[in-house]
């Protein structure tokens, strides 16, 4: 009985953990729209093709959406979906823990949304027909360097999916968190990527830097978070 206990616990984990592949386990923009103005300044951190970019764009069409994508193929089609929007800028850098250059493993097979600075883990034997068979240097630059280049003084929401590199780039802005109201990020139970900070960490380093866990949405092993600042004056 234990043993078969164990079994639909594994299978009850990996169905979890598909279904957030899969799109599953997100948290809706209008719930998040509860803690932000009408006019939130947006940085997107694995903008990908710009699906979730247009959602942001059209939810807050008086606000600005500051969108980051550093596979040449995928920022190309970025630019192609956003160019008639007027409230997204795009960039073709990797958001991470330092500036300059740094290789970004690249994904294949039945998915090319999980690339990532950091060497693939776990995620192989999770998502077996997710494959990465190359990579490629890219432009990198920290949020803090980020906002200094372009003389960015608050966001109000951090949209984080950087395949396990989230933690690392919240810690190279420190200036411009303390301004931050709202962080919703991908958060995982397992290390999916070299070195990738579990769920357990990310949360209690955002709470001593004076954020709550609003909402979460974990399926299996991985899942999205929504952090809110507290007393936000």
């Amino acid at each position: 009985m234990i043993k078969n206990l164990a079994i639909k616990t594994t299978l009850f984990r990996i169905q979890g953990t598909l279904d957030h592949f899969l799109g599953k386990g997100i948290i809706p923009l209008s719930y998040m729209k509860n803690f932000l103005p009408q006019n939130p300044i947006i940085v997107e951190a694995g903008a990908h093709k710009g699906k979730d970019t247009i959602k942001l764009s059209k939810t807050w069409p008086k606000g600005f959406v500051h969108a980051f994508e550093p596979v040449p193929e995928l920022f190309s089609q970025l630019l192609k979906a956003t160019k008639k929007k007027q409230n997204v800028a795009c960039y073709p850098f990797a958001l991470s823990d330092n500036s300059g250059k740094s290789r970004i493993f690249i994904s294949g097979g039945i998915s090319d949304g999980s690339s990532s600075l950091l060497k693939p883990q776990e995620h192989i034997k999770l998502f077996p027909d997710v494959t990465f068979d190359k990579f490629i240097d890219v432009d990198t630059i920290t949020l803090d360097g980020w906002a200094q280049k372009y003389t960015i003084q608050q966001i109000d929401l951090l949209w984080l999916d950087l395949q396990g590199m989230e933690l690392n780039v919240l810690k190279s802005g420190l200036k411009l968190l303390k301004n931050v109201r709202v962080v919703y990020t991908e958060v995982s139970l397992v290390e999916t990527y070299k070195n990738a900070p579990l769920y357990p960490e990310f949360r209690q380093w955002l709470a001593d830097k004076g954020f709550k866990v609003q909402r979460e949405e974990i399926t299996g092993l991985m899942g999205n978070v929504l952090f809110v600042r507290q007393n936000f004056d």
